[in-house]
């Protein structure tokens, strides 16, 4: 099947399941204002986006995610996929930190505030700082928090340097930070493009950081031993892996 038969398939999936599973997860908050029962619908929509559009998705390591605490999983950023794949194949109830404009889409966003996602103005300072708060009290209140220290998508498949926030995240509600390597989705629709290319994610979910290490290390000796982990498991397992990445050194922020 050619690029431009999976791309259409896909647009018309995404299209017509948005519109939905949107309805749905509207609908489920009214019945549970908590937004349980709207992320697990969110969770299906991603499971169905991958199976609908030939996408297989493995996950590894599962036994280092417990579902009855809270834990600030930080992985790396490699396409559009990623969402999909962690937020359809992670059993734990997740809530993401976004960026505002996606809140700001039909459909798409108006689920995203039923599943009680976090948006995030990145230009404003304070409202930066409110969707920080609001993640420290996600995590209290027991949800998992997903972060891309990148900031972005790479371009190149290149894991880039961390930005910092999530040590600190992590010191304030007292939860563990566990690395998530992602391959393989940023080949399924590069940055910058529209065009599809279907094809395998793995997910390689490392062994947590405790809090209590945590709390007795730097910041910069936790967040480069988080990288580390996220880098070499990409080396090990990616089909072709970036030269530049072994190169590269760890940054000192995530």
């Amino acid at each position: 099947m050619t690029q431009a038969y999976h791309t259409l398939r896909f647009w018309t999936v995404i299209i017509g399941l948005s519109i939905v599973m949107s309805s749905l997860c509207i609908g489920a908050r009214l019945i549970d204002r908590s937004g349980d029962l709207s992320h697990r619908i969110s969770s299906f929509w991603g499971r169905l986006l991958c199976r609908l559009n030939g996408i297989r998705v493995e996950v590894e390591g599962l036994e280092h995610i417990r579902p009855d605490r809270a834990q600030i999983l930080i992985a790396n950023h490699q396409g559009f996929f990623d969402i999909f794949g962690l937020s359809g194949y992670l059993p734990i109830q997740l809530r993401w930190v976004a960026k505002a404009s996606l809140f700001r889409i039909p459909f798409v966003g108006w689920s995203m505030r039923a599943s009680g996602y976090i948006p995030v103005e990145r230009d404003s300072r304070k409202k930066a700082h409110q969707a920080f708060m609001a993640s420290i009290e996600k995590l209290k209140a027991g949800y998992s928090i997903v972060i891309f220290p990148e900031g972005t998508r790479s371009a190149d498949g290149i894991i880039g340097p961390f930005k910092k926030g999530s040590h600190l995240m992590a010191m304030r509600a007292r939860v563990p930070m566990v690395p998530v390597t992602l391959i393989g989705s940023g080949r399924i629709i590069r940055k910058g493009s529209g065009a599809i290319r279907p094809g395998p994610i793995r997910i390689i979910i490392g062994k947590p950081v405790e809090y209590e290490v945590i709390a007795a290390k730097k910041e910069e000796s936790v967040l480069e031993a988080l990288r580390e982990t996220i880098c070499a498991n990409y080396r090990l397992h990616a089909p072709t892996p970036p030269p530049a990445e072994s190169e590269g050194k760890p940054s000192t922020g995530v």
